[in-house]
């Protein structure tokens, strides 16, 4: 696809995805093996599942997923993002945004205005395989 195209269906699906407009919950679903996530704050990988792109982290052997898609524009780069290992936090290549990986919260308090935060997945490790599902709690 050229760049100055845009997905629409991609673009809507992250909007909902943003909103909490997704109806049904997702049950927990394999994403990927442990061995296929780049290595400690390496930088995060993208799945995607049930048409949301999830990126999924490996920071000092504890794995997170979080959406990987920045709300400031919508944009599907999360996981390309700077990972500070101690803080737990991944920066927006784009705008320098700040995320808490455990909770999505964003944290950047230089942005006047801004607000928000992605969503974040349950994990659960199974046999060398990475499974995610939505948030429950």
């Amino acid at each position: 696809m050229p760049n100055d195209e845009i997905d629409d269906e991609a673009l809507e699906a992250a909007r909902m995805e943003l909103h909490g407009d997704v109806i049904t919950p997702m049950e927990f679903t394999f994403a990927c093996s442990v061995d296929e996530l780049p290595k400690n704050c390496e930088r995060g990988k993208v799945v995607v599942l049930d048409d949301r792109e999830i990126s999924i982290f490996n920071i000092d052997e504890v794995i997170y997923a979080t959406s990987n898609i920045c709300p400031h524009e919508m944009s599907p780069v999360l996981a390309t993002g700077v990972i500070d290992c101690a803080a737990r936090t991944v920066t927006c290549p784009l705008h320098n945004w700040i995320f808490d990986i455990p909770t999505g919260q964003l944290i950047t308090d230089h942005l006047m205005g801004a607000s928000g935060s992605i969503p974040i997945y349950d994990v659960k490790l199974a046999d060398g395989e990475v499974w995610v599902r939505e948030k429950t709690s």
